[in-house]
């Protein structure tokens, strides 16, 4: 049902394509198209961040600035609340926003620059499923590793800040992640999978990737950039080589399906996937070793099979792209 919904949305994307409005900057340059990709970033990141102040003031009851330090108290539901609808607001407002009005202003192609017109296949869909899995447990060693590097005894006092940013981020989430009913799993997959994984994508892959294909017209060197600028966004150092590697599949997987529904699945379920274990983990479904499979004391045979598993994917995938495209029939 929910597969023949986007061929619906993808449908009605087309028509809308065909709309006969000429784009303001078709003629401009992509070194300019991409400078104003960050400025309308930029601009809306100030709105999101002020719309962000004013629903924590108004979810913690904050009156005065001297109130503000109530923000920290993660114990309050009042104050998670207030963070998760005001990360929804930002996912919208910074990304969402930005990457739609900059397909609408600079392409004659409208969305469909975004490739939103272009469904998948069953296959393909199910393949990435596969991927997310398969990749799990080298993302979970490269984050470990990453976790243990260090910086130069110069920048000593650099680290101190980035771990101690890490560990209040780590509290935060912590604090996200506490679900205590069916309906708390629901908001949580709605915020941090689903508009993290449209948002995020759509800004990136959809706007940002193509911008650097058409401007250093190499697409191998674009989804690096854009991979390490993705990472670079989340500003977590301890963190950055394991969503540089995801960035670097998105970005891949958005090259060989030419469809953004693609990527889009694989973070949504990326995400989700982080969601639901903790929500079963808490519940004592499941053993919390499960989130952690490939980190700490998990046997080298497990990152061996991860690797290969998801090399194996991957070349499916890549071997496939052109039989997948084919295979889409133009929607009417």
């Amino acid at each position: 049902m929910v597969y023949y919904k986007l061929f619906y949305v993808c449908s009605t994307l087309q028509k809308y394509e065909q709309m006969p409005i000429q784009p303001v900057l078709s003629q401009f340059n992509p070194a300019t198209k991409f400078l104003l990709l960050i400025c309308l970033f930029l601009v809306f990141l100030g709105v999101a961040s002020v719309a962000q102040v004013v629903i924590l003031a108004s979810y913690a009851d904050i009156k005065s600035i001297t109130d503000m330090a109530a923000l920290t108290d993660y114990t309050n539901p009042n104050v998670i609340n207030g963070m998760k609808t005001a990360q929804a607001v930002s996912a919208i407002l910074s990304f969402i926003i930005p990457a739609l009005l900059f397909a609408f202003i600079s392409s004659e192609k409208k969305l469909g620059y975004l490739k939103l017109s272009i469904p998948f296949t069953l296959v393909l869909a199910s393949a990435v499923i596969l991927l997310v899995f398969a990749m799990m447990p080298t993302i979970n060693l490269l984050g470990e590793l990453n976790n243990k590097m260090s910086l130069p005894g110069f920048m000593s006092e650099i680290e101190t800040w980035m771990k101690d940013s890490e560990d209040q981020l780590q509290k935060l989430t912590e604090a996200f992640l506490k679900m205590n009913s069916f309906g708390d799993l629901l908001i949580n997959l709605f915020v941090i999978a689903l508009l993290a994984a449209i948002g995020e994508e759509l800004f990136f892959r959809g706007a940002m990737q193509n911008i650097l294909i058409d401007w250093i017209k190499n697409k191998h060197a674009a989804i690096w950039i854009t991979a390490v600028l993705f990472s670079a966004m989340h500003v977590q150092f301890f963190g950055f080589l394991p969503r540089m590697l995801l960035g670097l599949i998105l970005g891949y997987l958005y090259l060989w399906s030419n469809s953004l529904w693609v990527p889009i699945l694989f973070h949504f379920i990326n995400n989700g996937a982080a969601v639901v274990f903790t929500y079963l983990i808490d519940k004592g479904t499941i053993a919390k070793e499960v989130e952690t499979v490939g980190a700490g004391d998990t046997p080298f045979y497990f990152i061996l099979i991860s690797i290969v598993a998801s090399a194996a994917v991957l070349y499916f995938i890549y071997k496939n792209k052109w039989k997948e495209n084919e295979n889409v029939q133009t929607l009417s």
